[in-house]
C-alpha cells in the first residue's frame, strides 16, 4: 500500500514541481485531501516562474498569472514606445491574465524568461489609456483617409479569443458627444479638442479595410425594395396586355378564307395564353408573396432587424 502524505507534508517533501493531480498519483502518493499546488477547486496551482519587464512609471499588482498595472504602460516591448516615452501624461491601467500564453507553441514563457507587454501572446486584456494611439498600439488597419484616426486619444482596448458585451435590457453603442440639458455645455474630447457631429463605428471582419462599405438601413432598404417591386409591376402590367392585344390581333387576322389554309390564329393564341399569360400570373403571384414575406414587418424572414438599430 503506498504510504499516505497529507498536502503540507506533500509540499515539505519537496515536490512543488509535481503540476498535475495526475503527476501526484503517478508517484504513487496516497491523497487523503485535495492535493496543494494542482489548481483542483479552484486552489493554487504552479506556474513557470518567469519576469515581466515592468516599465519604470508603472505599479504592478500581481496574483495567480492575473495582472494589474497601473502608470505609465505602454503597448510596445520598449521603453521607448508609447507617448509616456516623449514625456505626455499617458496613464494607463493594464488588466491582463495569462502574460505571454500563446509563446513557446502554446505552452508559455518559459523559466526565467523576461515577458513584456504583448497584446498578441498574452491571453486576455482591458487596456485603459489617456493618451495612445490605440489603432497602431494593437496593429488594427484603421481608415487612414480619416485624421480622427490617426490622431493620439484617450481609449480602451478589449483583446481576447472572445469578447462578449451582455446587457440584460439592452447592448447600445454609441458614438459622439453627449448633449447636456440646461445649456450645460458641449462636451470636448480628452484633449479639450471638438468631437465630430457622428463619429463612424466599424464592424471590419478579418483586420480589412479593403472592403468596408456602408451598412443598409433597414427600413429604408424595404421602401427600396417595394418601390423596385412596383417598378417590376408595372413591366409586369405592360407585358400582360401586349400579350392581350397581339391574342386580339391574331384573332382578326388570323381569319382564313381560303378553307385549304390552316389559320394561325388558334395556335398563336394558345401559344399565348398557355406560355405567356400563364407564366405572367404565376410571376404576379410569387412577387405579392415575395413582397409579403420579405418587405413587410409582419412577414416571415422581414429584411429589418426588430432588435438590431443603426442610424
Amino acid at each position: 500500500m503506498p504510504k499516505e502524505i497529507k498536502n503540507k507534508d506533500y509540499v515539505k517533501q519537496g515536490n512543488e514541481s509535481l503540476n498535475t493531480a495526475q503527476d501526484i498519483i503517478d508517484q504513487g502518493v496516497s491523497i487523503n485531501g485535495v492535493p496543494t499546488r494542482t489548481g483542483l477547486f479552484n486552489t493554487r496551482i504552479n506556474r513557470t516562474k518567469f519576469l515581466y519587464n515592468a516599465p519604470d512609471g508603472a505599479r504592478v499588482r500581481e496574483n495567480q498569472g492575473a495582472y494589474i498595472v497601473m502608470g505609465q504602460v505602454p503597448m510596445g516591448a520598449s521603453q521607448t514606445s508609447g507617448y509616456g516615452a516623449i514625456g505626455l501624461p499617458a496613464d494607463s491601467i493594464d488588466l491582463v491574465v495569462g502574460r505571454g500564453s500563446s509563446l513557446n507553441k502554446g505552452k508559455g514563457p518559459k523559466k526565467g524568461e523576461v515577458v513584456n507587454n504583448n497584446h498578441m501572446s498574452d491571453a486576455a486584456r482591458i487596456y485603459i489609456c489617456r493618451l495612445t494611439d490605440v489603432d497602431r498600439a494593437f496593429n488594427i488597419e484603421s481608415d487612414s483617409t480619416k485624421i480622427s484616426q490617426r490622431t493620439p486619444r484617450s481609449a480602451v482596448a478589449v483583446k481576447a479569443d472572445h469578447v462578449r458585451l451582455i446587457g440584460r435590457e439592452g447592448v447600445k453603442i454609441v458614438t459622439g458627444k453627449v448633449f447636456t440639458p440646461n445649456g450645460g455645455g458641449e462636451e470636448k474630447n480628452s484633449l479639450g479638442g471638438n468631437i465630430m457631429p457622428a463619429p463612424k463605428i466599424d464592424l471590419v471582419a478579418g483586420n480589412n479595410y479593403d472592403n468596408v462599405q456602408g451598412v443598409a438601413l433597414g427600413e429604408r432598404t424595404s421602401e427600396c425594395l417595394t418601390e423596385l417591386n412596383e417598378i417590376v409591376g408595372q413591366i409586369w402590367s405592360a407585358v400582360f396586355n401586349l400579350a392581350l392585344i397581339q391574342a386580339g390581333f391574331n384573332s382578326v387576322v388570323g381569319v382564313n378564307p381560303l378553307p385549304w389554309i390552316p389559320a394561325a390564329a388558334a395556335p398563336a393564341n394558345m401559344g399565348i395564353y398557355t406560355k405567356v399569360l400563364n407564366s405572367l400570373y404565376q410571376t404576379r403571384t410569387t412577387a405579392s408573396m415575395w413582397e409579403l414575406n420579405y418587405l413587410k414587418w409582419h412577414g416571415k424572414e422581414y429584411i429589418v432587424s426588430k432588435n438590431v438599430r443603426t442610424n
